[in-house]
């Protein structure tokens, strides 16, 4: 097997019907120019293991929830599923493999072993039907099957007999998850959390633009203490939050607090930062879906993290707050640049966000690019020009991860 130089992996989340995190998809890449191209898909998959699960945390990458990692037929025959621990991993069977005895075989002895399989594209080839018995979960590619094939597959009496769960693929708007919905599919993966569908009138309501004054207020290059005092004192909930963070710092040291100001003033800026940066955005994400929370806090590390490099050091101070306001508009279901406008931010923030210009915009394309798996066709000539190595961009991702994981409520 070749060597494989430039190892990259981002993550893709599935949904259960309550819009909750039941798994993430993980997506191999040999760079951060285009999906996995290799002539030799295999190599993807032992890659992926090698450097996510023995040298890495898998955990970790997932935030302890299920991986699913795709298996082409060598993949299978060479038994690579079996250095997965069968309680962390969702074993997905690519459409090409061919359904042969010793394929079969393999399969049938990874179900008895307790791992969990899944049959990836499915398309309705009676070629499947002899896997059936070890299948619970099949995934259906909405753009390929219509509804009603879709309608039929969930009717179907295997798919009731064996208990076999349902995961449609490229769902794009609320519409489309609501119609899967009514038809009992059990788990969505897709970009359609990402999308906030627009209406005319959307306002926000006072609390949560509460909130998005204390968000900016506290990266501030020049944090005033006094002003984040007087709103974290009109809020219950961070009135208590920051009690407790103070609290665990307390009993090593044993300092007595007697005011909220002497509380700030006591963690310091970094505990602050981080502390209103997960409170806040946990209260402004309270009614949309908690990845979307997770994934912007991820986004933020990750920016503060490639921040670091020489290219990026004019603007360090703002990254994080750059990458977790990215997605304020899909949080809020409100166009972006209305919430943005609105904010005392740095006007660097707003020119990147509002505009796409300038060092923070830059940073912020090398962080979306990688996380999103759908870039065919498209380059990152940013990386080069800000001479960003792509090792160094997936120890930022995968820290980041790790982060948010320990971190994020």
């Amino acid at each position: 097997m070749g060597e494989v130089n430039n190892k990259f992996v981002a993550r893709q989340a599935i949904f259960d019907q309550s819009k909750s995190t039941y798994a993430y998809e993980l997506l191999y890449r040999d760079s951060l120019e285009n999906f996995y191209s290799c002539s030799q898909p295999e190599q993807a998959t032992s890659q992926l293991i090698l450097h996510n699960h023995i040298y890495g945390d898998l955990n970790s990458l997932c935030s302890q929830k299920k991986a699913f990692i795709n298996f082409d037929e060598k993949s299978l025959l060479a038994e690579l599923p079996l250095v997965l621990d069968r309680n962390v991993v969702v074993l997905e069977l690519l459409e090409t493999i061919n359904v042969t005895p010793d394929v079969i075989k393999i399969v049938s002895s990874l179900y008895k072993k307790g791992y969990t399989l899944a049959l990836d594209d499915y398309d309705f080839s009676p070629k499947w039907e002899q896997l059936f018995p070890y299948i619970s979960i099949i995934k259906v590619d909405r753009e390929d099957i219509s509804f009603e094939q879709i309608v039929a597959l969930k009717n179907s009496q295997f798919i009731e007999d064996k208990n076999i769960k349902i995961v449609v693929e490229r769902i794009e708007t609320h519409e489309q998850y609501n119609e899967l919905i009514k038809i009992g599919i059990d788990y969505f993966q897709g970009y359609f959390f990402h999308k906030p569908e627009m209406n005319i009138g959307h306002f926000i309501k006072p609390i949560k633009f509460n909130l998005l004054l204390l968000f900016a207020e506290a990266f501030q290059i020049d944090m005033n203490f006094d002003t984040l005092a007087r709103v974290i004192s009109q809020d219950v909930s961070l009135v208590n939050g920051i009690l407790k963070l103070v609290n665990l710092e307390t009993e090593i040291n044993r300092v007595e607090i007697t005011s909220i100001k002497q509380a700030v003033t006591y963690l310091g800026s970094d505990k602050i930062k981080q502390f209103i940066a997960i409170v806040a955005m946990s209260n402004l994400s309270s009614d949309c879906n908690s990845e979307l929370l997770r994934e912007s806090l991820v986004r933020g590390k990750m920016m503060e993290y490639v921040s670091f490099s020489p290219a990026f050091i004019k603007i360090r101070g703002l990254a994080f707050l750059t990458g977790v306001m990215s997605h304020i508009g899909a949080i809020l279901n409100c166009p972006i640049e209305k919430i943005i406008m609105a904010l005392p931010l740095a006007e660097e923030i707003k020119t990147a966000l509002v505009s796409n210009r300038g060092l923070l915009s830059d940073a912020l394309e090398i962080a979306k690019h990688y996380e999103f798996s759908e870039n065919n066709d498209e380059t990152c000539p940013i990386m080069a020009r800000h001479d960003i190595s792509e090792e160094a961009l997936l120890m930022n991702y995968h820290d980041a991860l790790k982060w948010c994981c320990a971190t994020c409520p």
